[in-house]
Protein backbone atom coordinates (compact mmCIF):
# COMPACT_ATOMS: atom_id res chain seq x y z
CA UNK A 1 0.00 0.00 0.00
CA UNK A 2 1.48 3.50 -0.61
CA UNK A 3 0.22 6.66 1.22
CA UNK A 4 1.74 9.62 2.33
CA UNK A 5 2.52 10.47 5.99
CA UNK A 6 3.67 14.24 6.72
CA UNK A 7 5.06 14.92 3.34
CA UNK A 8 6.80 11.66 2.86
CA UNK A 9 5.55 8.92 0.58
CA UNK A 10 5.77 5.17 1.44
CA UNK A 11 5.12 2.17 0.48
CA UNK A 12 4.29 -0.57 3.03
CA UNK A 13 2.97 -4.15 2.79
CA UNK A 14 1.19 -6.56 5.53
CA UNK A 15 4.14 -8.59 5.28
CA UNK A 16 7.04 -6.27 5.74
CA UNK A 17 5.17 -4.48 8.87
CA UNK A 18 5.36 -8.45 10.42
CA UNK A 19 9.18 -8.45 9.32
CA UNK A 20 10.16 -5.39 10.78
CA UNK A 21 8.20 -6.01 14.38
CA UNK A 22 9.20 -9.58 14.44
CA UNK A 23 11.91 -9.18 16.69
CA UNK A 24 10.91 -5.94 18.42
CA UNK A 25 9.80 -5.52 22.47
CA UNK A 26 6.54 -4.43 22.61
CA UNK A 27 6.26 -0.59 24.51
CA UNK A 28 4.18 0.23 27.18
CA UNK A 29 0.12 0.01 25.57
CA UNK A 30 -2.21 2.85 26.84
CA UNK A 31 -5.32 2.88 25.30
CA UNK A 32 -5.34 1.28 21.78
CA UNK A 33 -3.62 -2.08 20.50
CA UNK A 34 -2.51 -3.74 17.28
CA UNK A 35 -1.81 -7.49 16.90
CA UNK A 36 1.29 -8.35 14.89
CA UNK A 37 2.63 -11.65 14.79
CA UNK A 38 1.89 -13.54 18.41
CA UNK A 39 2.26 -10.01 20.16
CA UNK A 40 0.30 -6.65 20.69
CA UNK A 41 1.96 -3.58 20.30
CA UNK A 42 0.51 0.62 20.53
CA UNK A 43 0.10 1.51 17.04
CA UNK A 44 1.96 4.10 16.97
CA UNK A 45 5.11 2.00 17.87
CA UNK A 46 4.57 -0.36 14.46
CA UNK A 47 4.23 2.50 12.28
CA UNK A 48 7.37 4.77 13.43
CA UNK A 49 9.40 1.33 13.10
CA UNK A 50 7.60 0.56 10.22
CA UNK A 51 8.69 3.68 8.36
CA UNK A 52 11.31 5.05 10.52
CA UNK A 53 9.43 8.70 11.62
CA UNK A 54 9.58 9.15 15.20
CA UNK A 55 6.17 8.21 16.57
CA UNK A 56 5.42 12.38 17.63
CA UNK A 57 5.64 13.17 13.65
CA UNK A 58 2.29 11.54 13.64
CA UNK A 59 -1.12 11.25 15.18
CA UNK A 60 -2.71 8.04 16.59
CA UNK A 61 -5.06 8.13 14.29
CA UNK A 62 -2.84 8.14 11.43
CA UNK A 63 -1.45 5.03 12.86
CA UNK A 64 -5.01 3.59 13.27
CA UNK A 65 -6.36 4.55 9.21
CA UNK A 66 -2.86 3.25 7.90
CA UNK A 67 -2.60 -0.08 9.70
CA UNK A 68 -6.11 -1.13 9.15
CA UNK A 69 -5.59 -0.59 5.80
CA UNK A 70 -2.83 -2.66 5.84
CA UNK A 71 -5.29 -5.22 6.97
CA UNK A 72 -4.66 -5.06 10.50
CA UNK A 73 -7.00 -4.89 13.46
CA UNK A 74 -6.73 -1.78 16.13
CA UNK A 75 -8.65 -2.00 19.19
CA UNK A 76 -9.39 -0.40 22.07
CA UNK A 77 -7.77 -1.62 25.18
CA UNK A 78 -9.95 -2.90 27.98
CA UNK A 79 -9.89 -0.64 31.47
CA UNK A 80 -10.01 -2.90 34.26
Amino acid sequence: MNFTLRGKSFSLTYEQVVSVMRSVPADEINRYCVEVGDRIYPPKQVLARSTGLPPIAFTTQDAYRILNRLGFSVARVEEG
